[in-house]
């Protein structure tokens, strides 16, 4: 095997694929300006849902009652006038979020300390309905507080009694930094292994099963390259364009980020996105690792197939089994990994960035992984490279 021969088939190879305007735009272009718009319109939903507009509410009070007074000067709250025999309808329809009917003997219970129930219609189907309940639900408890508070200080009772204990906290980040780790470490692990997975993939299947279609791949092998020097410009041009669609993934999140930070920290509207540069390289590193032993795996499947659509059907399999880890993993706590996970394909490398997206540089778990890493590379480049070297497999059509 020659150095400059796979420089030169690393070259042509890249060149032919960047020349198909396809491989752009599936690669690149889609992950860099769709997720953006993805998350953009996800973000405009979520705050349309949040208006007042959409916080209707309907009061049914005969006797004129405190938490009438108290729930309308409430901002967030859109109180609307209905006929209140419709009320069950105008919630299913959702005209209303929430009714609420407070009882005529409201003032007089509360006033000799009976406990009151109040009537509160709503539709746990709907988002805005649930949303609008759980405000409801909330200001309610708020004004019970305030009323037990007042009936205690009347009394001569310091209200503190009903709380002994009082929780000072202190986090280890500012709490909105820590809402964005916490984000971050669901979402771009998630993200660099999928498109890990899925970068290489058009790339694998035109170079292998794309070629012995277009007839490319018997003349290739007819010149002085040897078929070792061939597979790895190969697999090195499929790894690229692997690295590629996941940092173009990476970017239009980043931008995602910026645009929409509601949509991820739920309302932190600074979200913080600071890696450390030891974190950056540790994670190029797996991505680059990732990339090249699927990528190596998928030509290998190409390499086997007949057709350029049979080896879309054989990968379609290995992506599915890829992606059982990975959501596996999406909702573990990044800090309290079990060493198990260190040991699972996939799974390892989603542990390996949960815990460097966190700041968490464990050098153990690091070079377990990467042993791993550099064992799955060679066992796919060594399908690879038995695919390659049988001719009942390159010339099967």
């Amino acid at each position: 095997m020659s150095f400059k021969t796979v420089g030169l088939i690393f070259k042509k190879e890249l060149s032919d694929l960047f020349r198909d305007k396809k491989t752009v735009l599936v690669g690149i272009l889609i992950p860099l300006l769709l997720l953006p718009i993805m998350f953009y319109f996800m973000s405009a939903g979520i705050e349309k849902t949040a208006k007042k507009e959409n916080f209707n509410i309907a009061i049914e009070d005969k006797g004129k009652s405190s938490l009438d007074k108290f729930l309308k000067e409430k901002d967030d709250l859109n109180i609307k006038t209905i006929e209140f025999d419709e009320a069950e309808d105008k919630v299913k329809n959702g005209e209303i979020a929430v009714v609420i009917t407070i009882p005529d003997n409201f003032e007089e219970n509360i006033k000799n300390g009976v406990q009151t129930n109040i009537d509160v219609i709503y539709d746990d189907s709907s988002q805005t309905s649930s949303m609008v309940f759980s405000k409801v639900n909330q200001y309610i408890g708020e004004f019970s507080q305030n009323v037990v508070k007042t009936t205690l200080t009347n009394r001569g009772i310091d209200p503190s009694v009903l709380l002994p204990v009082n929780i000072n906290k202190k986090t280890i980040v500012e709490e909105d930094d820590g809402v964005s780790k916490m984000i971050m470490s669901m979402i771009i692990p998630l993200f660099i292994v999928l498109y890990c997975v899925t970068g290489p993939l058009p790339a694998a299947t035109d170079l292998g099963a794309g070629e012995k279609e277009r007839g490319t791949l018997e003349p290739l092998l007819t010149t002085k390259a040897s078929r070792l020097s061939i597979l790895y410009g190969k697999v090195f041009a499929i790894t690229v364009l692997g690295i590629i669609t996941a940092i173009a993934a990476i970017a239009g999140l980043v931008i995602s980020f910026k645009i929409s930070p509601g949509v991820f920290g739920g309302g932190v509207e600074n979200f913080d996105i600071g890696i450390s540069p030891l974190a950056i390289l540790i994670i190029f590193t797996f991505t680059v690792l990732t990339s090249m032993a699927f990528g190596a795996l998928e030509l290998a499947i190409s390499i086997y197939a007949r057709s350029f659509k049979e080896a879309q059907t054989y990968t379609t399999p290995l992506t599915i089994l890829a992606f059982v880890p990975t959501f596996l993993m999406y909702t573990v706590d990044g800090k309290n990994i079990d060493n198990i996970y260190f040991h699972i394909p996939i799974a390892n490398v989603m542990s390996i960035l949960k815990e460097v997206t966190l700041g968490v540089i464990n050098i153990q778990h690091i070079l377990v992984v990467l042993g791993w890493m550099i064992a799955y590379i060679v066992i796919s480049v060594a399908i690879a490279r038995y695919m390659f070297n049988k001719e009942n497999v390159i010339f099967r059509t």
